[in-house]
């Protein structure tokens, strides 16, 4: 059985400890919080469940005194170069320190290789703390990469990959949503998000397309971003505010990968803050996988949940990284991605509400 530190325990985290707890191969060992509201916490508490005799800690320090055997780090997202460095070189301590980790908050490191340096200083700190580390980012790291992967398996010959996700983010409760994705602003102006996925080689859009296409042995010569913009006609309210009528209330990206001079590889994010607004677009929570070929392949994810967050996008960041925790840990030391670290199965079944995954 694998010990396990909760790292963060906001909308993934959450989720994320959840699964630790119900799962029977795994034992919650430790909670690191951000809040200093919430030391001292039993983690039980966080989950509106009786007490789990496992405190929640804040610093560093504290972390590192736990015996256990891997991190599932669900921290806060880095958008500036400075603190994905600071973010990096925290998950450096944990796996010298002999931590696995598993992380969801660098999207980049989806896929290292678009990472060099960061990929060179993990890949040092897995050997001297003989460790592993797994990052799926917040895409979540399967929608975009490892299932058009799977996909292509059946193909004969391809023609063009689209890949479509659509979220509802109405109930979102972050000041992103705002500040940083620019939902509720006039149209035409440039967000910190655009600044983000304009240069497409620094993009974390663009690690899962890379990973896809080297997994597919393809090269890609160029990558076009396109931001569409929906207005709402009325103000609506939603969980960061109000936004008035035409602002911004659906934001459709699209990242298009150019192979042999054709488009061919198409993802697109619909994130929305209204139903009303360019519904042909998709609403609520989807994915959906179209690969043009022999054979034609159209794929459909449709998600939902009621625990916790309640946002199904959330929870499946979080299993991505749990559900990895037992192979990643019994796996020899170093950098893992999707097209690297053995499959590995999820969840559990039960019988009258009892777990029966093996301990």
């Amino acid at each position: 059985m694998n010990r396990v530190i909760q790292w963060g325990t906001g909308n993934v985290g959450k989720h994320a400890l959840r699964t630790i707890v119900e799962r029977g191969d795994l034992e919650l060992a430790g909670v690191k919080v951000y809040n200093e509201a919430k030391r001292g916490l039993d983690a039980g508490e966080l989950l509106g469940r009786e007490p789990l005799g496992v405190s929640c800690v804040v610093d560093l320090e504290e972390v590192l005194a736990i015996q256990a055997d891997c991190v599932s780090f669900n921290g806060l997202g880095a958008h500036d170069p400075q603190a994905f460095d600071r973010t990096v070189d925290e998950l450096c301590t944990l796996l010298r320190h002999g931590f696995n980790v598993t992380c969801s908050a660098l999207e980049h490191l989806v896929y290292p290789a678009m990472m060099p340096d960061a990929q060179k200083k993990l890949e040092e700190a897995c050997h001297e703390g003989g460790t592993s580390f797994y990052d799926t980012g917040i895409n979540p790291g399967y929608a975009m990469d490892f299932w058009p992967i799977t996909l292509t398996r059946l193909s004969r010959s391809i023609e063009q990959i689209r890949v479509l996700e659509v979220v509802d983010m109405k109930a979102y409760d972050s000041l992103m949503v705002r500040s940083f994705m620019g939902f509720g602003l006039p149209p035409g102006q440039r967000t910190p998000m655009d600044d983000m996925h304009l240069d497409w080689r620094t993009s974390p859009f663009y690690a899962s397309m890379l990973e896809v296409a080297d997994a597919m042995d393809l090269t890609i010569e160029t990558v076009r971003y396109q931001r569409e913009e929906g207005l709402t006609e009325r103000d609506i309210e939603v969980a960061v505010g109000t936004f008035e009528a035409g602002t911004v209330a659906v934001n459709k990206m699209t990242y298009t990968g150019v192979v042999g001079g054709h488009d061919f590889f198409v993802h697109s994010w619909v994130w929305r803050t209204s139903d009303e607004v360019h519904p042909e677009w998709g609403v609520g929570d989807h994915w959906e996988c179209d690969i043009d070929g022999d054979p034609n392949i159209h794929s459909n994810l449709e998600l939902s949940t009621t625990l916790d967050a309640g946002r199904p996008v959330s929870l499946t960041v979080a299993t991505l990284n749990v559900n990895a925790i037992p192979t990643l840990c019994s796996a020899p030391p170093g950098v893992y991605t999707n097209l690297t670290l053995p499959n590995f199965a999820g969840g559990y079944r039960t019988i009258d509400g009892v777990p029966t995954r093996r301990r």
